[in-house]
């Protein structure tokens, strides 16, 4: 039997209602509390998995022919487009029949980014709250938890690629509407760990014409490129905005 991508393989999973499953985002930082991997079942913290602005949900399975025929298009958006940045970040959500085909699903397709443990409390959390009548299926959430675009619509399955475009209008918008922002309190988020590890503030001070910052010794002013793709946008008394990668964030001394 030939199988085509707008076929979908069904599993025993009961869609849930909308308002559930706004309740159970919103505590999305419990369901991967000490579950999430590499492809080598190295542990990986879900608090860097949260800080990213974008989570895609990848509900998929090995022994899938509509998965396997999507994930190389998954795996080519995300090399693409900045995936596993600060920007977006996919989790795989195993629907195999065993942890050994859930390995081999991420070695032969090379998947590049994280996944839940199999058939850990997590992952049922997961499947329980946002999956839902088949897959492949991706469920697209903001940085608040929110859920921003579905395989799904309703009962009706209209694909993951309709979950990439809304990711790719939405990471088009950086430029005018930048990420990198809270969308809770509409505030600049801290700089990524590296970035913060990178350039340290050393004091604050204030020149002939602007505030300056003391950044790695030297007195930078608003405008200076720290380095490839980092400048920094704004000056305060108690803490420096720069941007990167299309994100605007804070360095605190």
């Amino acid at each position: 039997m030939k199988y085509g991508i707008s076929i979908l393989c069904s599993i025993a999973v009961l869609a849930t209602s909308g308002c559930e499953l706004f309740k159970k985002a919103a505590s999305l930082d419990e369901m991967l509390k000490n579950v999430v991997i590499d492809g080598n079942g190295n542990p990986v913290s879900e608090t860097s998995l949260l800080k990213n602005n974008y989570l895609l949900l990848y509900f998929s399975a090995h022994w899938c022919p509509p998965c396997q025929a999507f994930t190389p298009k998954l795996v080519e958006f995300y090399k693409t487009n900045g995936g596993g940045g600060q920007l977006f970040e996919v989790l795989l959500v195993s629907g195999d029949h065993n942890e050994t085909a859930m390995f081999d699903y991420i070695r032969e397709t090379d998947m590049p980014w994280p996944a839940v443990k199999y058939q850990s409390a997590g992952a049922k959390e997961l499947n329980r709250s946002f999956s839902g009548d088949g897959i492949p299926r991706l469920v697209l959430l903001g940085s608040n938890g929110k859920i921003l675009a579905d395989s799904f619509k309703g009962r009706n399955y209209i694909g993951p690629q309709s979950v990439l475009r809304t990711l790719n209008e939405l990471l088009a918008k950086r430029g005018t509407d930048p990420v990198g922002i809270s969308d809770a309190t509409g505030e600049h988020l801290p700089a990524p760990e590296k970035l913060a590890k990178k350039y340290k503030i050393n004091g604050f001070g204030q020149g002939t014409k602007e505030d300056i910052a003391i950044i790695n010794g030297k007195f930078t002013a608003i405008g200076t490129e720290l380095g490839k793709g980092i400048r920094v946008e704004k000056i305060t008394a108690t803490y420096v905005v720069i941007s990167y990668d299309g994100n605007h964030y804070r360095l605190y001394p």
